[in-house]
């Protein structure tokens, strides 16, 4: 059983349309996650942008490929097209592959920023549902802490390659005849916002269109900020439309535009950033319309040569965390024997304590005894880890037979191995928080509720 699987669709194996069917707008990806509980599994994160949409999963005895079927019903059921564009990821391979997303190395125009901020609203989104244990709990803030790596140490993530950005430049460069174009921007979120702000820098003062337009006056100012319904009349005077909302169904359709550019002289460029999308294909089909959908602003990386020893250090970066990360989370595999060694050293030394110390109250030595077995088993505890990160299983066999422990090589559950970390931290804190207290002593209930609940812990975690 994997501990970790991804399931989805991206710009990378299919067409527009095909992630647009599968597309999971913001409104429905709680009832997304609910149906994936229901499909016996107890973790999960779904995101959906306009590049992909692909569900996390934590450890579960169910098949992925249930979770592909949640996201064919979605498209109306199973077509060729949709079967042969499914990508299933597992283990190491699913964790290496969000550790590039999040680096904007699995991108649309490679470097893009805003895919961090999208993984997180996910992360998020999911942890507020209940659907984030152990393992997505400490695979997507890992993720998110690589790809702020790449941000700080590389030159690939930059606010000038992102898709707003792109957009901007593309669709001004289709209308460089005028002289002193009018720019509507459909939408006021996100990627909208990002599009105001490049126009801005270009000397540009956009008209902004939103369904709320009090968030539209907030980016241009009251003067510039149209409501929904005054679209069409927007789209009469423009010479460039850029849509980025989240909307899940067109919202500039064919007659719309027929009846705002029925008596129109000069071309029209309509950039199109949504998926689903907000604009009707058929309106490239118009006469003086050029229409630009999100698959014209992908991006070739190996265009670019500025990119090359940016994305190959990128990479080895990427590389790198996705290693620490693995064997990070396989070294806990070794908890049980852990657990077991430093039981085993701390009962014969305080039998050693007690047989030279016999008039000592055992309370006292009980802790002396914990803290030194502590050292004692600190270098094995080591080998332990390392050899678990390794998937050297013999060596952890031999180690519990070099200290007479039995120990079950099935590996342990996240959520088992952080209780029992966490108990044996809590109770070395408390007990050198006692042992550090004026004269040194710990009261006889305190020290045994110590040593019982540790045990207990351990016992029930290995069980």
């Amino acid at each position: 059983m994997a501990a970790v699987s991804m399931v989805g669709f991206t710009h990378r194996s299919c067409a527009l349309g095909v992630l647009e069917r599968v597309s999971v707008p913001h409104s429905e990806q709680e009832p997304l996650l609910r149906a994936v509980r229901a499909a016996g599994f107890s973790e999960a994160v779904v995101l959906s942008t306009c590049s992909r949409t692909e569900i996390y999963a934590g450890p579960s005895d169910e098949d992925p490929d249930r979770l592909l079927e949640l996201l064919a019903d979605r498209a109306g059921g199973w077509t060729p097209q949709l079967r042969a564009a499914a990508q299933t990821r597992m283990g190491d391979d699913a964790v290496h592959h969000l550790f590039r997303v999040v680096a904007g190395l699995d991108s649309r125009v490679v470097g893009e920023p805003e895919i961090r901020s999208q993984v997180r609203a996910a992360f998020r989104q999911a942890y507020a549902a209940g659907m984030v244990a152990g393992t997505l709990g400490e695979l997507f803030p890992a993720a998110l802490r690589a790809g702020a790596e790449v941000r700080r140490k590389t030159s690939v993530v930059s606010q000038a390659r992102s898709l707003a950005h792109r957009a901007v430049d593309l669709g001004l460069a289709s209308i460089t005849s005028v002289p002193r174009p009018q720019v509507v921007v459909l939408g006021s979120g996100r990627m909208a916002t990002a599009a105001v702000e490049r126009l801005r820098q270009l000397g540009h003062r956009p008209v902004v269109v939103a369904r709320s337009l009090q968030h539209a006056a907030r980016l241009v100012g009251a003067d510039a900020a149209r409501s929904l319904d005054q679209l069409t009349t927007e789209i009469g005077h423009a010479d460039l439309l850029i849509s980025a909302t989240a909307a899940s169904q067109a919202l500039v359709t064919v007659g719309q535009v027929e009846r705002a550019t029925r008596n129109r002289t000069r071309p029209l460029t309509v950039v199109d950033l949504s998926v689903p999308r907000n604009v009707e294909p058929a309106v490239g089909d118009r006469a003086l319309v050029r229409l630009v959908d999100i698959e014209d602003l992908d991006t070739d990386p190996a265009a670019d040569p500025e990119l090359a020893a940016p994305l190959v250090h990128a990479e080895a970066l990427v590389r790198e965390a996705t290693r620490r990360h693995v064997e990070h989370v396989a070294a806990r595999g070794a908890g049980p024997l852990i657990a077991a060694i430093r039981q085993r050293v701390e009962e014969v030394c305080l039998e050693s304590l007690l047989r030279t110390r016999p008039s000592a109250a055992r309370q006292e030595l009980a802790v002396e005894a914990h803290l030194v077995a502590g050292r004692l088993a600190h270098p094995v505890i080591m080998l332990a880890r390392d050899a678990a990160a390794s998937g050297d299983e013999a060596r952890l066999l031999v180690l519990s037979e070099a200290f007479g422990v039995s120990w079950s090589s099935r590996v342990l559950s996240d959520r088992a191995a952080q209780s029992l970390t966490t108990t044996y931290d809590a109770a070395v804190e408390l007990i050198r928080g006692l042992t550090s207290q004026p004269g040194g002593e710990i009261g006889r209930s305190s020290g045994a509720e110590t040593r019982t609940t540790t045990r207990s812990a351990v016992a029930s975690t290995a069980n």
